[in-house]
């Protein structure tokens, strides 16, 4: 029970890292092209977006980093 318990617990933190890395992928990859056509109120936007996804990302690793460093403290 427990080895099925560690794969899924192991699937769902790949799955996260996976939809963090796609937000950001979808974020940044179109930049050259993108940035050089915005007008100054869509770069704005834009610079916004970025930084919402970076929060995202920083938000998520602090809650794994929270949730295991509590399961290690309930095991303790």
């Amino acid at each position: 029970m427990k080895k099925t318990r560690d794969k899924l617990g192991r699937i769902l933190e790949l799955v996260v890292k996976a939809f963090i890395l796609a937000s950001v992928v979808a974020v940044i990859l179109p930049v050259p092209q993108y940035a050089h056509s915005l007008s100054n109120e869509e770069y704005i936007v834009w610079i916004v977006r970025l930084m919402w996804v970076l929060m995202l990302t920083v938000g998520v690793l602090a809650v794994q980093l929270l949730i295991g460093f509590l399961i290690k403290k309930r095991h303790d």
